[in-house]
């Protein structure tokens, strides 16, 4: 990993990630960043788990006395649950890892992230008249946390990742490795805020990725239109994001659609989750490497 992302990566954490190792040479490791989320009013503080790594000689040892597993039990142990730095671990894990998790107790499967495709093909390429976009380069901060505050107000019931100016400034503006397009959507004539979203091109699949969206839950095909107009201008055949079904429920039906992944939770706030029937709600933009 480049020492760049590494920094970006785990710049708000002390101490990153948990390491097993054999005399001097280093052979697992498993990370997690800090996420607060919002739930109802409340901010809950958890630990979104985004690099599990294991030396290659010692994939196969997968016994409790093994790396991988000693340095996730490890992890989870001291840093999420009740009374711990971290209400609850979360993840997007690959099946093999989910697998293991599952088996060894650490995590459950909550919910599940899927793949949208809109394409621009019969998309009018003109914005609608009431609204007008433009590009963010610098955090407009009353502006941005104004948009989250609304937002996570509108969504009970949902454990909505915070998305303020901080978040932005970090997560898309500042990121060393890929380039992001942030655009404000406002009102034509009160110059009012609607929404803003995030971008990234893949020019090379001749597509263009939905990161973010951060508006109230009814302006949310506005915001879809507007990237699909975006995208059509850059003549990209399709706009796609990876989101929760939560989040998708409010946008035009797509195109084509695919599950990517699922979400893992720790068990105890699993447990919670299902008995107060809570959703998440997630997108691209939550995960460490889209």
């Amino acid at each position: 990993m480049p020492n760049d992302l590494w920094q970006w990566k785990y710049v708000l954490q002390d101490k990153p990630g948990m390491l097993a190792h054999v005399a001097d040479t280093i052979v697992a490791y498993y990370g997690g960043m800090p996420r607060t989320f919002h739930l109802n009013g409340t901010a809950i503080q958890a630990v979104q788990i985004c690099d599990v790594m294991v030396a290659p000689e010692m994939r196969g040892i997968l016994t409790r006395r093994g790396p991988f597993m000693q340095t996730a039990d490890t992890f989870l142990t001291e840093k999420a649950g009740q009374n711990k730095p971290y209400r609850f671990a979360f993840g997007f894990p690959s099946d093999r890892h989910a697998r293991l998790g599952e088996k060894s107790g650490w995590y459950k499967r909550s919910d599940t992230f899927l793949e949208a495709h809109w394409t621009t093909r019969n998309h009018q390429s003109s914005l609608p008249f009431l609204y007008k976009t433009r590009p963010i380069t610098t955090p407009v901060i009353e502006k941005i946390n104004s948009v989250w505050k609304t937002m996570q107000s509108a969504l009970p019931n949902c454990l909505v990742p915070q998305k303020d100016t901080d978040f932005f400034n970090w997560r898309y503006l500042n990121h060393p490795c890929h380039a992001y397009s942030v655009y404000s959507v406002a009102n034509r004539w009160s110059n009012d805020i609607v929404g803003i979203f995030v971008l990234r091109d893949h020019s090379a699949s001749q597509s263009m990725e939905l990161i973010d969206l951060l508006c109230m839950p009814d302006k949310m095909d506005i915001l879809l239109k507007t990237a699909l107009t975006i995208a059509k201008r850059c003549n990209r055949e399709q706009l796609f994001s990876w989101l929760t079904p939560a989040v998708l429920k409010y946008l035009p039906e797509p195109t084509t659609i695919k599950e990517v992944s699922g979400v893992y939770v720790t068990p105890d706030y699993k447990q919670i989750i299902d008995n107060k029937k809570l959703s998440w709600w997630l997108i691209g933009g939550d995960t460490d490497h889209r």
